[in-house]
């Protein structure tokens, strides 16, 4: 009997909490149901070392506070609901995931769009170093998982994708701000799905316009995902997955926008015809092909009749967010799980009751304020 409540204690979380996997919304497909089973699941987490997490898309109210070298916002989310059935799953599915980074110079160039007198009240000299990666794509998942043995379960699945949203951004160059003047040397190119298209006799030097009108294409795709469960013993479950690997996605006429900046003065030539020849660039569609980063997921959990501590991380294209938890329960009852990471330091509650599931992370009580908000979701109904 303590076997088997050591079992379910060990096991139940595992499918029923979020872990750091969930961090990166990463779907591991090592999941072996006994019985037919209908699963809907949802996870989502967007953190940033500046403003608030919610405000990161809108004007910024308060000046930001970056913090020192590399500063990221991260967004990834998930939906999925599937049926499960003899070690085979089939499901649709909508993902998302962004990822940026800069310096603490352009965290305060970019908010000074919003306040200039921030920037240009001071003398100064900035460097600008910035990269964004973000899409979103629909899918339809076919998974399948068989025990190798009875402590040890692998899976694969096979993804198809269709394309959504696309933003590919990156800024480089230097600002110095002097007499209420700040001169700006660089480069930035943004390929986005979202760029209105402007007639070439109404633009000012910000606005997309190409000679023609195009419609962009947004195409198909395709990812694999590995993972396993291994319990070495029955107070020990280890769990890994590594996903989106030989991912692509493909969109056709994509509007891109390049700017060169020459010794532009801002803000008096920035949309100003006298500045055409300091600021320079292309307006055009073109094809692009999205290679996938591949995401890992690893965690460990020690578990007793009514309680299990763990550990794990998540990976991502040179980003890592570790995460330590701790549950209580009981089988038949409710459990409750707490955990922490530490990258953008966000604390999180989960609780696990019959078939469902749910929890939320955060880094501040003030939900207003807080850098870093997750939240996940589960239901699984067994036939």
């Amino acid at each position: 009997m303590r076997n088997l409540l050591i079992f379910g204690i060990a096991s139940l979380p595992a499918l029923a909490f979020a872990d750091a996997a969930d961090l990166m919304s990463i779907a591991n497909p090592a999941v072996l149901d006994a019985r037919a089973t209908l699963r809907a699941t949802a996870s989502g987490f967007a953190a940033d070392d500046f403003v608030p997490a919610h405000r990161i898309a809108d004007t910024w109210r308060n000046a930001p506070t970056p913090r020192p070298g590399r500063n990221l916002a991260v967004g990834f989310g998930r939906a999925e609901i599937g049926q499960s059935y003899g070690g085979w799953t089939f499901g649709t599915f909508k993902r998302v995931d962004a990822l940026g980074e800069g310096s603490r110079d352009t965290v305060r160039i970019y908010a000074a769009f919003n306040d200039p007198d921030s920037l240009l009240a001071q003398n100064g000299h900035y460097n600008l170093d910035y990269r964004f990666k973000g899409y979103s794509a629909d899918g339809l998942r076919f998974a399948w998982a068989g025990a190798m043995s009875e402590r040890l379960t692998v899976g694969a699945a096979v993804n198809l994708l269709k394309a959504g949203t696309l933003r590919v951004e990156k800024i480089s160059g230097t600002a110095v701000s002097g007499g209420g003047v700040a001169t700006v040397n660089g480069c930035r190119e943004l390929l986005y799905t979202g760029l209105d298209y402007t007639s070439p006799d109404r633009a000012n030097l910000n606005d997309f316009a190409p000679p023609t009108r195009e419609q962009t294409d947004n195409g198909w795709g395709q990812a694999l995902d590995l993972g396993l469960q291994w319990r070495p013993r029955d107070d020990l479950r280890v769990s890994a997955a590594l996903t989106d690997l030989f991912g692509q996605l493909r969109w056709n006429d994509v509007p891109q926008l390049t700017q060169d900046f020459n010794n532009a003065s801002w803000p008096l030539q920035f949309n100003s015809p006298a500045a055409v020849a300091k600021i320079t660039g292309t307006n055009r569609y073109r094809d692009y092909t999205l290679q996938l980063k591949p995401k890992a997921a690893a965690a460990v959990e020690w578990s007793q009749p009514s309680w299990s501590v763990g550990a794990g991380l998540a990976a991502t294209r040179g980003l890592i967010l570790p995460e330590a938890n701790a549950s209580w329960g009981r089988m038949g009852g409710p459990l409750l799980r707490v955990s922490y990471e530490p990258r953008f330091k966000s604390a999180g509650a989960a609780v696990h009751y019959g078939p469902f599931y749910a929890g939320l992370r955060t880094d501040r009580s003030n939900l207003n304020d807080a850098r870093a908000v997750g939240a996940t979701a589960g239901l699984a109904i067994r036939f």
